[in-house]
């Protein structure tokens, strides 16, 4: 079986989680990649350059960073043509292209539904594109892939799409065991509370800062962390941040490895995000023993798996209180977190898109 996955929508660094969710994927497969199964590439020379290890897997390489209009057009082009001679083609970035070839069966991840839930945080070009693509994409498809349980719920009921055609493919975590402990010794006699995110307004900085302002009028060794890039809600956290003081550092973007580092040396992860896909530190924080506090992102709490503390409502004192009890969560809480997330295993999730595949692949031959 052929398969070609299309990540031609990744501008390394600057899609945030659903790059992480793709790669961790196709680095799963390419571990425990089948011998029937032959697996190709449409990606920008950036992705290559930024992940040289899938480099050899590049049947098509995009010049440039592949900016919107140049990814569109080649999606509908150079993919079209390459992609004639294949079983299975997997778009990742959650929209099928204008015009595709017709032998492949085709296989879209959805990442979540917030143009729809949401439509506030989306510009109304965005929108409008968005409200075309989507309904598209998801009826068109043989197989949509979401992150999670939910996200799939989602779709059936906002797009009427069968059950049967839409499937969990749950992200993994990163095997990659590099640690840079630099940032994290800045904190080395402080109890750390980790929020890794870019300032988006569905992050909900402002109820955990606020949180740990209040926390620290009785806990003095608390400390934020707070590493990730800057999204449209930037000015105002750091106006919340002024106005609770000291107890909270802004780091902005920071390498893995020293994320890793300060996630090892962390007391708490907190994830107050009130939607997401999936939630990726959560997973690393319940595999590293670390506790969690997390919002009222349904998905997340899907990761959870009834393990962590789950504050559904965005009240600063309600979530002082949780973090609080966190920072002292027993031992089995944390065993309970650590055999949940061996559900997310690479051999799991590559099990899982493999699956995927074949399906897709065994409906389009009973289809032409």
């Amino acid at each position: 079986m052929r398969v070609m996955l299309n990540l031609a929508y990744i501008a390394p660094g600057r899609v945030g989680g659903s790059e992480e969710y793709a790669v961790r994927l196709v680095r799963a497969v390419v571990e425990r990649q089948p011998d029937d199964i032959e697996l190709r590439i449409f990606a920008s020379r950036p992705f290559f350059g930024t992940y040289p290890d899938l480099k050899a897997l590049g049947d098509a390489k995009l010049s440039g960073a592949a900016s919107r209009p140049l990814r569109i057009l080649s999606e509908s082009t150079a993919l079209s043509r390459g992609s004639v001679d294949v079983d299975v083609v997997h778009h990742f970035g959650g929209r099928l292209p204008a015009l595709r070839a017709a032998r492949p069966a085709h296989v879209v991840t959805v990442h979540d539904l917030q143009p729809v839930h949401q439509p506030a945080n989306f510009s109304w070009v965005k929108r409008r594109y968005l409200n075309w693509a989507l309904p598209r994409s998801v009826t068109k498809a043989e197989i949509v892939a979401t992150p999670s349980e939910w996200v799939g719920e989602s779709i059936v009921d906002a797009y009427g799409v069968p059950p049967t055609r839409v499937r969990a493919v749950s992200s993994t975590w990163d095997d990659d065991d590099r640690v840079d402990p630099a940032l994290a010794e800045r904190f080395a006699d402080r109890r750390v509370i980790l929020y890794p995110a870019v300032t988006h307004p569905h992050k909900a900085h402002d109820v955990l800062i606020r949180a740990v302002g209040e926390l620290a009028r009785h806990r003095s060794d608390v400390v934020l962390a707070l590493p990730g890039g800057e999204g449209s809600a930037e000015a105002a956290v750091r106006r919340t941040i002024e106005s609770v003081g000291a107890s909270v550092e802004r780091l902005g973007r920071v390498t893995a490895p020293e994320l890793r580092g300060l996630l090892a040396s962390a007391g708490v992860l907190a994830f107050p995000s009130d939607y997401e896909g999936f939630g990726l530190p959560v997973l690393e924080a319940m595999r590293a023993g670390i506790p969690v506090v997390a919002g009222g992102a349904v998905a997340v709490a899907e990761v959870l798996g009834g393990t962590g503390r789950v504050v559904a409502h965005p009240d600063p004192s309600a979530w002082a209180a949780a973090l609080d009890d966190a920072l002292n969560a027993p031992a089995g809480d944390l065993e309970a977190a650590r055999n949940r997330a061996e559900h997310y295993a690479p051999a799991n999730a590559a099990e899982r898109l493999i699956s995927v595949w074949r399906d897709a692949a065994a409906h389009a031959s009973t289809t032409d």
